[in-house]
């Protein structure tokens, strides 16, 4: 074999390699957020959460947040399942109702699309707005491109309608 080849297919070899490696990161990493979330759904995984946000000053105080917190835990839990639950239905009903308007073949790319998306974020596309986090403001004008909120306008002039 020329030593061309075994370069060549050495550097496949690698590519390969690497494209499996990614694939399994990606992986493993996407299942670690995956977990973390949920952990955030229970009871001690808000706790946590909010301990951390406010940095208890005592004990006694870390005590009494946990308390409120834990008490709290099946409300969250309970609010999370219906809301989940309310979710599922009205996606049911807007697929019925495509379901009367789309063409077979759209259908189906409809769904394999939905498939495909499920377990992830939704995409700016459905939200509606360019980049996640950011919305219209609300007069109507186009958002500021850095992300800020527009300035006002100097003293005596008026408000833009």
């Amino acid at each position: 074999m020329q030593t061309r080849t075994k370069s060549a297919f050495l550097l496949l070899a690698v590519l390969v390699l690497g494209v499996v490696i990614g694939m399994l990161v990606s992986g493993v990493l996407h299942n670690r957020r995956m977990d973390r979330i949920a952990r955030l759904r229970t009871g001690p995984g808000i706790v946590q959460l909010v301990e951390r946000a406010v940095e208890p000053q005592s004990e006694q105080q870390r005590a009494r947040i946990r308390e409120v917190m834990e008490g709290a835990a099946p409300r969250f839990a309970e609010t999370f399942q219906r809301t989940q639950e309310e979710m599922r239905a009205l996606a049911d009903s807007v697929m019925s109702e495509l379901e009367a308007i789309l063409t077979p073949e759209q259908l189906e790319n409809l769904r394999s699309h939905m498939e495909m998306r499920r377990g992830r974020p939704p995409s700016d596309e459905w939200r509606g707005r360019e980049k996640p986090g950011r919305r219209p403001p609300r007069d109507g004008g186009p958002p500021p491109r850095d992300g800020r909120p527009p300035l006002p306008p100097p003293d005596g002039e008026p408000l833009p309608e």
